[in-house]
Protein backbone atom coordinates (compact mmCIF):
# COMPACT_ATOMS: atom_id res chain seq x y z
CA UNK A 1 0.00 0.00 0.00
CA UNK A 2 1.47 3.66 -0.67
CA UNK A 3 0.58 6.25 1.53
CA UNK A 4 0.78 9.99 -0.03
CA UNK A 5 0.26 12.92 1.64
CA UNK A 6 -0.65 15.99 0.06
CA UNK A 7 -0.62 19.32 1.23
CA UNK A 8 -3.57 21.75 0.06
CA UNK A 9 -2.05 24.53 -1.83
CA UNK A 10 -3.83 27.69 -0.54
CA UNK A 11 -3.43 26.09 3.40
CA UNK A 12 -0.98 24.14 5.34
CA UNK A 13 -3.46 21.59 5.98
CA UNK A 14 -1.34 17.76 5.12
CA UNK A 15 -3.91 15.32 3.89
CA UNK A 16 -3.49 11.55 3.43
CA UNK A 17 -4.38 9.91 0.32
CA UNK A 18 -6.54 6.65 1.75
CA UNK A 19 -8.34 5.57 -1.26
CA UNK A 20 -10.92 6.67 -4.38
CA UNK A 21 -14.25 6.99 -5.28
CA UNK A 22 -15.77 4.31 -8.24
CA UNK A 23 -18.64 4.27 -10.48
CA UNK A 24 -22.37 5.57 -9.20
CA UNK A 25 -24.82 3.28 -7.76
CA UNK A 26 -28.30 3.34 -8.57
CA UNK A 27 -30.42 6.67 -8.95
CA UNK A 28 -30.07 8.15 -5.41
CA UNK A 29 -26.50 9.06 -5.50
CA UNK A 30 -24.90 6.64 -4.55
CA UNK A 31 -21.28 6.09 -5.09
CA UNK A 32 -19.28 2.86 -5.05
CA UNK A 33 -16.12 3.55 -3.29
CA UNK A 34 -12.62 1.86 -2.38
CA UNK A 35 -10.96 2.73 0.92
CA UNK A 36 -7.36 1.05 2.12
CA UNK A 37 -7.96 -0.88 5.49
CA UNK A 38 -6.14 0.91 7.81
CA UNK A 39 -8.41 3.94 6.95
CA UNK A 40 -12.04 2.50 7.35
CA UNK A 41 -12.27 3.68 11.22
CA UNK A 42 -11.27 7.05 10.56
CA UNK A 43 -13.80 7.21 7.90
CA UNK A 44 -16.41 6.15 10.08
CA UNK A 45 -15.81 8.02 13.17
CA UNK A 46 -15.22 11.05 11.39
CA UNK A 47 -17.82 10.62 8.35
CA UNK A 48 -16.22 13.45 6.30
CA UNK A 49 -13.27 12.76 3.60
CA UNK A 50 -12.18 15.14 0.89
CA UNK A 51 -12.27 14.26 -2.77
CA UNK A 52 -9.80 16.29 -5.08
CA UNK A 53 -11.73 18.25 -7.68
CA UNK A 54 -9.76 20.28 -9.81
CA UNK A 55 -6.52 19.94 -7.95
CA UNK A 56 -8.58 21.17 -4.91
CA UNK A 57 -9.62 18.92 -1.62
CA UNK A 58 -13.49 19.60 -1.33
CA UNK A 59 -14.78 18.10 2.08
CA UNK A 60 -18.28 15.71 1.73
CA UNK A 61 -20.20 14.23 4.56
CA UNK A 62 -20.79 10.46 4.58
CA UNK A 63 -24.64 10.33 5.45
CA UNK A 64 -24.94 6.78 4.93
CA UNK A 65 -22.69 3.70 4.04
CA UNK A 66 -23.78 0.28 3.22
CA UNK A 67 -23.29 -2.58 0.85
CA UNK A 68 -21.59 -5.91 1.74
CA UNK A 69 -18.21 -4.30 2.00
CA UNK A 70 -19.50 -1.06 3.61
CA UNK A 71 -18.55 -0.08 0.06
CA UNK A 72 -21.00 2.30 -0.82
CA UNK A 73 -21.41 5.50 0.07
CA UNK A 74 -24.33 8.61 -0.22
CA UNK A 75 -22.83 11.73 0.53
CA UNK A 76 -24.78 14.53 2.17
CA UNK A 77 -25.44 17.18 -0.20
CA UNK A 78 -25.54 14.37 -3.06
CA UNK A 79 -29.13 13.82 -4.06
CA UNK A 80 -29.33 12.10 -7.03
CA UNK A 81 -27.33 10.05 -10.15
CA UNK A 82 -26.43 12.99 -12.15
CA UNK A 83 -24.49 14.94 -9.11
CA UNK A 84 -22.89 12.01 -8.16
CA UNK A 85 -21.44 11.20 -11.72
CA UNK A 86 -19.49 14.27 -10.73
CA UNK A 87 -17.46 12.66 -8.16
CA UNK A 88 -16.40 9.31 -9.77
CA UNK A 89 -12.74 8.49 -10.25
CA UNK A 90 -11.89 11.10 -7.54
CA UNK A 91 -9.28 10.47 -4.95
CA UNK A 92 -10.30 10.60 -1.03
CA UNK A 93 -8.15 12.20 1.70
CA UNK A 94 -8.54 12.41 5.09
CA UNK A 95 -6.69 14.94 7.11
CA UNK A 96 -3.71 13.99 8.42
CA UNK A 97 -4.94 15.11 11.88
CA UNK A 98 -7.76 12.65 11.96
CA UNK A 99 -5.36 9.69 11.45
CA UNK A 100 -4.17 8.79 15.11
CA UNK A 101 -0.31 8.62 15.26
CA UNK A 102 -0.92 4.82 16.10
CA UNK A 103 -2.44 3.54 13.49
CA UNK A 104 -0.58 0.69 11.58
CA UNK A 105 0.33 2.00 8.31
CA UNK A 106 2.46 -1.39 7.49
CA UNK A 107 3.72 -0.60 3.82
CA UNK A 108 4.70 -4.10 2.75
CA UNK A 109 1.86 -5.40 2.81
CA UNK A 110 3.25 -8.50 0.71
CA UNK A 111 2.20 -11.68 2.12
CA UNK A 112 5.35 -13.28 1.00
CA UNK A 113 8.03 -10.98 1.01
CA UNK A 114 9.96 -12.43 3.66
CA UNK A 115 10.57 -15.32 0.60
CA UNK A 116 13.00 -13.21 -1.23
CA UNK A 117 16.29 -15.01 -0.61
CA UNK A 118 14.99 -18.55 -0.03
CA UNK A 119 15.73 -21.18 -2.48
CA UNK A 120 12.87 -22.44 -4.97
CA UNK A 121 12.93 -26.00 -5.88
CA UNK A 122 9.57 -27.23 -8.25
CA UNK A 123 8.46 -31.07 -7.87
CA UNK A 124 9.41 -32.18 -11.54
CA UNK A 125 12.47 -29.71 -12.53
CA UNK A 126 14.23 -29.56 -9.12
CA UNK A 127 16.75 -26.96 -7.92
CA UNK A 128 15.35 -23.40 -9.89
CA UNK A 129 17.37 -20.90 -7.95
CA UNK A 130 17.31 -17.99 -5.11
CA UNK A 131 14.23 -15.19 -5.36
CA UNK A 132 15.87 -12.08 -5.88
CA UNK A 133 12.81 -10.49 -4.73
CA UNK A 134 9.08 -10.56 -4.31
CA UNK A 135 7.06 -7.86 -5.81
CA UNK A 136 3.28 -6.92 -6.12
CA UNK A 137 1.45 -7.19 -9.62
CA UNK A 138 -2.23 -6.55 -10.29
CA UNK A 139 -3.08 -10.01 -10.23
CA UNK A 140 -0.48 -11.53 -7.34
CA UNK A 141 3.02 -11.29 -6.07
CA UNK A 142 5.96 -12.67 -8.29
CA UNK A 143 9.39 -14.29 -7.01
CA UNK A 144 11.86 -12.92 -9.12
CA UNK A 145 14.84 -14.78 -10.19
CA UNK A 146 17.42 -16.07 -12.50
CA UNK A 147 16.98 -19.39 -14.39
CA UNK A 148 19.42 -20.52 -17.24
CA UNK A 149 20.32 -17.23 -17.44
CA UNK A 150 17.70 -14.93 -17.55
CA UNK A 151 15.22 -13.79 -15.61
CA UNK A 152 11.83 -14.80 -14.80
CA UNK A 153 8.80 -14.67 -12.95
CA UNK A 154 7.04 -17.38 -10.48
CA UNK A 155 3.52 -16.68 -9.07
CA UNK A 156 3.27 -16.86 -5.66
CA UNK A 157 0.15 -18.52 -5.44
CA UNK A 158 -1.37 -21.12 -2.98
CA UNK A 159 -2.19 -23.45 -5.36
CA UNK A 160 1.27 -23.91 -6.52
CA UNK A 161 2.83 -23.51 -3.00
CA UNK A 162 3.38 -26.95 -1.70
CA UNK A 163 5.89 -26.35 1.41
CA UNK A 164 7.83 -23.73 2.89
CA UNK A 165 10.27 -24.72 5.17
CA UNK A 166 11.96 -21.04 7.03
CA UNK A 167 14.30 -23.37 8.20
CA UNK A 168 15.96 -24.44 5.16
CA UNK A 169 14.72 -21.18 3.71
CA UNK A 170 13.33 -23.21 0.73
CA UNK A 171 10.19 -23.12 -0.70
CA UNK A 172 8.89 -26.37 -2.49
CA UNK A 173 6.69 -25.34 -5.84
CA UNK A 174 4.48 -28.18 -8.22
CA UNK A 175 4.75 -25.01 -11.39
CA UNK A 176 2.63 -25.03 -14.58
CA UNK A 177 4.53 -27.02 -17.26
CA UNK A 178 6.24 -24.70 -19.71
CA UNK A 179 6.46 -21.83 -16.99
CA UNK A 180 9.45 -21.10 -16.87
CA UNK A 181 10.55 -21.00 -21.11
CA UNK A 182 7.48 -17.97 -21.43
Amino acid sequence: MRIKIAFQSNRMDAYIEVGFTQKTHGVKGELKINIEDPFWDVCMEKKRVFLEIRSTKVPFFIKDIRGAHGDIVLFEDIPNREAALLLQSKKIYLLQSDVPDDLDLETDALQYSHLAGYTLLDETLGLIGAIEEVIEMPQQEMAVLQYQNKEVLVPLNAIFIKKIDDKKSEILMDLPDGLLTI
